[in-house]
């Protein structure tokens, strides 16, 4: 359902008609975003990808099968033939089930090889008592590969913060260049009324005609202010482009479609709560900080498999024996006392210098990555005051620039009223009029910023 509303979205907003400007509000925008961005789909695969690593770090638990065989034949005579498959089981603690079965015939058969007429069973584990008994290799990979699940599903929402943050400055950007185009297009239709007003009086000799070179100067420079905008504009809207695809991984073209901005968006707020919140919280459910902190349960892991290496191997080999391949015929603590098979092997380094130094230098991989933990907290908590008192900042000076808008209308308004009874000059309207659009391009750019200020909280906050 969710794809048919989206997909209805690019149709209704990228196909349709050029005749008349169709708004895009920021929410429907972003679920083209999320949808259809190569970046977007690209974050997905991380699951996948976490999937396939725990996968494979299961596969070191999996069961083996080896078959040995060999055969001597020469003169005529069998000097020997056996066959021995074997399956050996991983368990956790490191420890290994093995279950074979061998058979050995011929002429010249080494004596300790020789097997019962029916094959010789075995059944025994392999036990670590020294090197690997608290963790090994497979054990420490499929912890890591546990962590690693958190880590990609932490990386693929900042992933999408990362590309919803670029995103939302693209159409705030828009958005701001859309209003100030719309300002001076008013502003030129005004100018050309003024113009054609003047013409009129200086013909009927109530103006000198220098009124009329003021009109038509003032008419020629907002013409250009408005065709700059109006470039700006062009340019806007193939960046905010840039961040639409269609379902089959084409980008969008907006250069023949007349879509508009949400204005609604100039008067939204963040929550109180989101607000009220104290940089130490933010810092807690910061995917980038939450990224550190998983990286030290890796490396943690690696430290201690590092220091288990820096022990000597020592592995217990117990069995038992059975004629055949049933190897608990006839099975008693007697038959268990004759037919064993017992080993052992140890084997160390004489000063294990290589694994005491990889032990160190895991030990300077954590430290560098707690100090590097403790960075990025600091410029998140700093990050997050300067984007609050930013915020509101701005606020206030929304509020004073709309106060000081209003105060040039009501000027401009005075001052047109003076020139209509004579008292004042077209040059002086026209100052005011320049101060009013100058007043409200500095408003449409606070408001931009404010919206920006905004998408960096909830960036931060990981509230997208």
């Amino acid at each position: 359902m969710k794809r048919l509303i989206i997909t209805a979205l690019l149709c209704l907003h990228i196909f349709g008609s050029l005749a008349q400007e169709k708004l895009l509000t920021l929410d429907e925008y972003l679920a083209i975003v999320k949808q259809y961005h190569p970046l977007a789909l690209q974050a997905q695969l991380n699951t996948e990808k976490a999937r396939l690593t725990k996968r494979q770090a299961l596969g070191g638990f999996d069961p083996k099968l080896e078959v040995d065989g060999d055969r001597k034949i020469f003169g005529g005579k069998t000097y020997y033939d056996y066959l021995t498959p074997e399956v050996k089981v991983p368990l956790w603690y490191g420890v290994d089930l093995k279950g074979s079965y061998s058979k050995v015939t011929g002429d010249f058969v080494n004596p300790e090889n020789k097997t019962p007429k029916d094959g010789l069973g075995y059944f025994g584990l392999n036990v670590p008592l020294g090197k690997g008994l608290f963790i090994d290799e497979r054990r420490a990979a499929l912890k890591q590969a546990g962590i690693y699940a958190t880590v990609a599903a932490n990386e693929q929402q900042q992933m999408m913060n990362d590309l919803f943050i670029s995103a939302t400055n693209a159409y705030a950007e828009w958005l701001n260049t859309y209003l100030n185009t719309r300002v001076y297009e008013d502003a030129v239709k005004l100018a050309e009324v003024r113009l054609n007003g003047t013409r009129l009086l200086y013909k009927n000799g109530d103006k000198p005609a220098i009124d009329t070179i003021e009109a038509l100067t003032l008419l020629q420079s907002r013409q250009q202010k408005l065709n700059e905008y109006q470039v700006l504009l062009t340019n806007r809207t193939n960046e905010l482009s840039s961040f639409m695809w269609q379902q089959n991984l084409t980008p969008v073209d907006l250069a023949n479609v007349r879509l508009r901005p949400d204005t609604l968006l100039l008067q939204v707020r963040p929550p109180d709560s989101l607000l009220q919140k104290e940089a130490q919280a933010i810092v807690s459910q910061n995917p980038d900080v939450k990224l550190y902190g998983l990286k030290l349960d890796q490396l943690e892991i690696e430290r201690r498999l590092k220091l288990e290496e820096v022990k000597p191997t020592l592995n217990l080999n117990l069995g038992i024996l059975n004629t055949g391949r049933n190897i608990f015929q006839n099975f008693n603590s007697d038959w268990f006392s004759s037919n064993q098979k017992i080993g052992f092997t140890i084997a160390m380094p004489l000063t294990f210098t290589k694994q005491r130094a990889a032990y160190s230098l895991s030990k300077i991989k954590l430290q560098e990555t707690r100090f590097m933990l403790l960075d990025k907290q600091n410029q998140v908590a700093v990050k997050w005051n300067n984007y609050r008192n930013d915020y509101y900042n701005l606020d206030r000076q929304i509020s004073l620039n709309t106060q000081l808008q209003k105060n040039n209308r009501a000027l401009l308004n005075g001052e047109e009223y003076k020139f209509r009874l004579g008292e004042s000059s077209l040059f002086l309207v026209n100052s005011r009029e320049q101060k009013v659009l100058d007043t409200q391009e500095k408003l449409n750019d606070y408001y931009t910023k404010r919206i920006k200020a905004i998408q960096y909280l909830k960036w931060l906050s990981n509230t997208f």
